[in-house]
């Protein structure tokens, strides 16, 4: 059997380095140990799902009550925007609960395909309010800024930041854990407002070291000009480096809509299928690869001479091999192979 560099093989670099015995069904896979069944997996993706939606509904509570006791409208903003995070939030531990679940009538390859939408749209989102962020802080920026006034909403924002870095931190983990897309998103939600909360903080601070001190005692303009600029420059440029990593995604899981061939899943079947072809036999073989989500997508056309003979039984043992050969768990592949005579079925 052919064994290729498994740090390179295939994404989820970690999981396919472990070498372990593959079965054919969810139910089957549940008899291993609880961390690696697919069912205990995705019980507790729901989990942190589910933590972090509850979690962003706290704040946009706490942010609305927050900002109508201060007369705040920017704080009372911030908490819808981060109702939005709670209905983004539910759309995932839907999804989320549907993955796993077996294929029906309505949908007969699964529901699998839920989840690149479902992350595409989030990232989407997640976009545009990067987007909005930028443009309007650009647009105060060339209106000469605005003045930040310092106290109850500075307060806010470091309660705001600490939540939220809290809630980083806790989908880091188990994105990384889980290896879930849906979590990742999530956990760059949370990054993104980290990140301009923190902003917020360090216009706040320099705000208050400008009047305070006289540490910008030898600049020519006012302190009142200096200060109205440094929020809107720190939100312009935060705002636009933030857009880096929800593209990234909304471009991975657009590309698994249009079902377009991973480079490395295909290198490795064509890898496989050439010793495969020497090793049987074969006259020739043609491949269709594609990811959807975490899920992959192999079909394989063989094609045998007219007197090839061979049991059904030692057949389905070429379809183990090479599911072997590929590496990836069972419950995370949808595999189709299939012989033939007629080079017109490859």
């Amino acid at each position: 059997m052919a064994k290729s560099n498994q740090d390179n093989s295939l994404p989820f670099g970690k999981v396919l380095a472990k070498k372990q015995n593959y079965v054919k069904s969810v139910r089957q896979f549940q008899q291993q140990e609880p961390l690696k069944s697919p069912a205990a997996q995705n019980l507790q993706e729901q989990k942190v799902l589910k933590i972090s939606m509850y979690s962003a509904l706290i704040l946009a509570i706490f942010g609305i009550g927050f900002g109508l006791a201060l007369k705040s409208l920017t704080v009372v903003f911030d908490g819808f925007i981060c109702l939005i995070s709670v209905g983004l939030g539910a759309m995932s531990v839907v999804t989320s609960r549907y993955i796993y679940k077996d294929d029906d009538e309505l949908f007969q390859y699964g529901y699998v395909r839920f989840e690149p939408m479902v992350n595409l749209f989030k990232s989407l989102v997640l976009i545009f309010v990067c987007v909005y962020a930028f443009i309007n802080s650009f647009s105060s920026l060339l209106s000469g800024g605005y003045e930040i006034h310092l106290g109850a909403t500075a307060i806010y924002s470091i309660f705001a930041f600490v939540f939220c870095l809290v809630l980083y931190l806790y989908t880091n983990v188990y994105a990384k854990k889980l290896e879930s897309d849906l979590i990742r998103v999530d956990n760059i939600e949370w990054k993104i407002d980290c990140v301009l909360y923190i902003g917020a903080l360090i216009a706040f601070g320099a705000v208050f070291l400008l009047f305070n001190t006289k540490l910008f005692a030898f600049l020519s303009f006012e302190a009142q000009v200096v200060a109205n600029y440094i929020d809107p420059f720190l939100l312009c440029v935060l705002s636009f480096m933030l857009c880096i990593a929800p593209t990234k995604i909304a471009i991975s899981n657009f590309k698994d809509l249009v079902m377009l061939a991973p480079a490395e899943l295909d290198d490795k079947i064509t890898e496989v299928m050439d010793h495969m072809s020497k090793k049987y036999g074969f006259s020739d073989y043609d491949t269709h690869t594609a990811k959807s989500g975490r899920f992959f997508m192999v079909e394989v056309n063989i094609l045998v001479n007219k007197d090839f003979q061979s049991p059904v039984a030692n057949l389905d043992l070429i379809r183990d091999e090479i599911e072997r050969a590929l590496e990836v768990p069972s419950y995370k592949i949808w595999l189709s192979i299939s012989w033939t005579t007629n080079p017109k079925w490859l």
